[in-house]
Order: structure tokens, then C-alpha cells, then sequence
């Protein structure tokens, strides 16, 4: 027997080795209760056909599961649940993926391939081997997942794995496209034409190499090769019970292609903590990054806080971050930091607005300055309203005064920019009337080009932390500017929230 039919035969026999491993099923009962389950998962009755001996019993329970839609799958499911941490879960859940993944990209050397994708190593570190294979995973699926499953731990599990993976209309069956990247990253070049070899059998049997030959995924490979800027995005959502209490939920995005974030797990954390878990999330981002394997070239780590209006005031910038000694430098020193507006995000009635003047800054048709707020008059904000509303070419603006309360001026002209979708609003966190922070906004945005704002920001902070003489560093403009730099196409939260203003 040879070629697929071989490969059939392995898989079944290696099925049946593992489940004869599980404690689970070494007794008669057990078997039977297996049984029962799986009769009722299928809808009809599963007949051991009179088999006494253990092995045969077992074997044929899997040539039946084989023959049922996804009948493998639910085989895998009962053992789990009959034998929750089973070592053989992980044998049987491969097992199971390269059963499917043998039907979905059917070749007569299958087992020859199983040898080689098993000869791979793309690192000599089991972490740096699995950052690679995770980057294979996000350029598969084009970001729509983002992890292998816990037991893959291989270029052969995972590319059994994506197997199950669904092709984006108009693509390329995800696990072609890992193998690709596999093939890309493998030192042996004789190894990896034999890899692609197998890409170029199966193009030529589903009749699309012409996807093959485009590849729009190695143009994202080498984009994701050039010096680019890693988003950390982190939101602080406070406890409508505790004040002093917060759920802090952060994003990575190092895809250039578009904004796919890697949404991490929320944690709670109360007001004084904040300060030491943002730290923690930067060190770990920057670990990671500093490995070097399957990331970007990175000039810099971005990185945004979403806050409430309540937090919008407080200079985060200069939150501390640790260092090798007991010195701490702020956070101004090594990232660009802006901020957005939860309450914005949350008041979806006006995103179409918003939409509509990032177009205009992306597409830098917009005036060379901003709009500068002068409250005055008792319909000021009514005409402010106007103004905003009447030229679409406004895309930023300046408050009058630093954020107070949610009865304060500098509210309602948010409110009012909020409304006409103004993106870019700036203030300075002590005195918006004061001559160095109005000389310091007239410079950065004298040649209009606003899109570089964050950047010139950051370098005015750097610039203000260089500054040596405690007087002239005090009325440095950079000590206390604040930025919200909203983009819409970037919303951490898809979801939709309580309008603005309502609570």
C-alpha cells in the first residue's frame, strides 16, 4: 500500500495507538459509554459489531468517525471531556488536523511531506520558532487569526492546523500561503523548493496559479522587512462603580497592510497601579520585538491611550518607565504618545463626520492652521457649531483652556469638535493663552502638514526633557502640550456605546 492510501492507514493506526493510552477507555464500560456518546452526537447508533478485544474495538470506532462529517473532530471532543488532561489530546488533536488537512490538499506523498514540514526548525528557541510561525499565521488569514492552537508547536502542526482555515474570497487556502512563508523562512533552499513544489502541484489542481504567481502576501512580507512604527494601543476604561478603578485593554499592530489589532486580555486595575501595569505592557512588547524574529524593522513604538474625558488632562507622557538601575525616565523620552477619546468612540453618531475630515487631513486638503477657540458672547458655542460645520477644510483644533469638568468651556468646545469630527485637538495642560505654547503649535504647523503632528509633538517633549535649566525647562512648551489624535479607520472598539453627553 503506498501514497495516500498509506498515509490513511498511519493516521487511523496512530489514532487508535493514542486512544489505547488514555485511562479513560482501558475499561469495557468506559469504551461503552464512548459509544453512547458518540450515538447520540451522531443521531444513529454506533455498533462496535460484536468486537471484544480493546484495540479493534477502538480501531473501529475511528474508521466510523472517519466516514461522519467531522466525525473525528467529535471523537476528540468526548475523549477531552471523558479525560480533560489527557497527554493524548494533543496526539489526537493533530492527528485529527492532518486528517482534514490530508482531504483538503490531497497529494499521493503526503507522508513525504509530513517528513519534511517534521524536519523544519526556523529558530534554535522554541519561543523565537513559534513568533515566526505566529507571523506565518497573521500573513495566511491576513491578520484574521492571529495564534496557532495551543498543542501546534511545529511547521507540521501548523500548517495542519491552517488547513482548516477558511481562503478569503478570491485567495489562496490559508495553509498554501503558511507553507509559502514556511518555504521563505527555511535556511536548506533545497528543502524550501520542494516545499514550494508542493504549493505549485496543488495551484495547479484547484486552477489558480495565477494566485500563486501573484502573491500579494510576500509583498507584505518584504513591507513588514522596512523600518515602520508598532502601535500599542491601550484603553482605560473606568468603573462606573470605583473612581479609582479601572479595566485596561490593550492592542498591538505592527501590520502596515491595515489596521488589524492583536486585542490582549483585560485586567483590572486601580488608579495607582496604572502607572507600573503600563510599563509592564511595554517592556513585554519590547522583549518580544527585541528578538527580532518574524517582526518589522521597528523605529518606533507608538503609543496611544484611550481615556475618558476625565483622564484627558493627565500628562501620561511623562508616566515613568523603568530602566536597568533605580532611575526612571518618562515615557516622552522613547515613545510618541497621543491620546483618543473614549466618549468620542462611543458616540457613533457622529463618526460619519469624523470620517469625513481624516479623509480631508489624509488627503492633506486642509488649511495650514488650526482653529483656534476664542470663547466670547453668549451664542459662542452655537456659532462655533457654524463655523466648524461651514469649512470642511478644518481638520484641527485648539482649546481655549485645559480640560475640566464636563460643565467646563473646554467641554462643550470638545463637544462642539466632536460633533464636526475635527480629529486633531490640541491644548496646553496649564495655559492655552500662554506666548511658548502658541509660538510652539504656529511652528509646527506653519507648512501644513498636519499628518506629521504626533511626531513633531514628540519631538518637542524630547526637546523640552533636554532642556537643562530648571526656568527655562518650566516654561518649555513641550512640558505640557497634550494631543488627541483620533483615527477613525483605527477603532480599538468595535462595538458601539452610550452616546455622547448621556451619563
Amino acid at each position: 500500500m503506498v501514497g495516500a492510501d498509506a498515509a490513511q492507514l498511519r493516521i487511523q493506526r496512530d489514532f487508535v495507538d493514542a486512544l489505547e493510552r488514555c485511562d479513560a477507555l482501558r475499561a469495557e464500560g468506559d469504551r461503552q459509554l464512548l459509544v453512547n456518546i458518540l450515538s447520540d452526537a451522531f443521531r444513529e447508533v454506533v455498533s462496535l459489531r460484536g468486537h471484544v478485544a480493546a484495540r479493534v474495538q477502538l480501531l473501529e470506532l475511528v474508521r466510523f468517525c472517519c466516514k461522519q462529517p467531522e466525525g473525528l473532530h467529535t471523537l476528540v471532543q468526548v475523549v477531552q471531556t471523558l479525560e480533560p488532561r489527557a497527554p493524548e489530546c494533543v496526539v489526537l488533536s493533530c492527528l485529527c488536523d492532518e486528517w482534514y488537512a490530508m482531504k483538503a490538499l490531497p497529494t499521493e506523498d503526503w507522508d513525504r511531506l509530513r517528513e519534511a514540514l517534521l524536519s523544519v526548525r526556523l529558530a534554535d528557541e522554541a519561543a523565537d520558532e513559534m513568533r515566526v510561525l505566529r507571523h506565518a499565521v497573521r500573513t495566511a488569514t491576513g491578520s484574521r487569526v492571529h495564534e496557532l492552537a495551543a498543542y501546534c508547536c511545529s511547521a507540521w502542526t501548523g500548517f495542519v492546523f491552517m488547513a482548516g482555515a477558511n481562503a478569503a474570497p478570491g485567495g489562496l487556502p490559508p495553509a498554501m500561503i503558511f507553507l509559502d512563508c514556511v518555504a521563505e523562512q527555511v535556511a536548506d533552499r533545497s528543502l524550501a523548493s520542494q516545499l514550494r513544489r508542493w504549493n505549485r502541484r496543488w495551484a495547479e489542481k484547484f486552477e489558480v496559479t495565477d494566485r500563486l504567481d501573484a502573491a500579494p502576501w510576500r509583498s507584505t512580507q518584504e513591507d513588514a522587512k522596512q523600518i515602520s512604527v508598532v502601535y500599542l494601543v491601550i484603553q482605560l476604561d473606568p468603573d462606573p462603580t470605583d473612581r479609582d478603578q479601572f479595566m485596561l485593554t490593550h492592542w498591538r499592530q505592527w501590520d502596515a497592510s491595515g489596521w488589524r489589532p492583536q486585542r490582549q486580555p483585560g485586567v483590572a486595575v486601580s488608579r495607582r497601579d496604572l502607572e507600573r501595569e503600563i510599563d509592564r505592557l511595554i517592556s513585554d512588547l519590547e522583549c518580544e520585538l527585541g528578538t527580532g524574529l518574524a517582526k518589522p524593522q521597528v523605529g518606533s513604538i507608538f503609543l496611544e491611550f484611550v481615556v475618558s474625558w476625565e483622564m484627558l488632562n493627565t500628562p501620561i507622557e511623562f508616566w515613568r518607565k523603568a530602566s536597568m538601575s533605580s532611575d526612571t525616565v518618562p515615557l516622552a523620552v522613547d515613545h510618541p504618545v497621543v491620546l483618543r477619546s473614549l466618549d468620542r468612540m462611543r458616540a457613533t453618531r457622529h463618526h460619519l463626520a469624523w470620517r469625513r475630515r481624516w479623509g480631508a487631513l489624509s488627503g492633506q486638503s486642509v488649511a495650514n492652521r488650526p482653529y483656534w477657540s476664542q470663547p466670547s458672547g453668549l451664542e459662542y458655542f452655537t456659532r462655533l457649531a457654524a463655523e466648524l460645520s461651514a469649512n470642511e477644510h478644518i481638520v484641527s483644533m485648539v482649546l481655549s483652556e485645559p480640560p475640566g469638568d464636563r460643565d467646563s468651556v473646554a467641554w462643550r468646545e470638545v463637544t462642539m469638535a466632536f460633533r464636526a469630527g475635527i480629529p486633531a485637538i490640541l491644548w496646553d495642560r496649564e495655559d492655552c493663552s500662554g506666548e511658548e505654547f502658541r509660538e510652539a503649535v504656529g511652528a509646527m504647523l506653519s507648512d501644513g502638514e498636519l499628518h506629521q503632528l504626533p511626531q513633531r509633538v514628540a519631538a518637542l517633549r524630547r526637546d523640552a526633557l533636554r532642556t537643562s535649566e530648571p526656568a527655562s525647562r518650566s516654561r518649555h512648551a513641550g512640558r505640557s502640550i497634550a494631543l488627541l489624535w483620533d483615527d477613525p479607520d483605527r477603532l480599538p472598539e468595535p462595538r458601539s456605546g452610550p452616546e455622547l453627553g448621556s451619563g
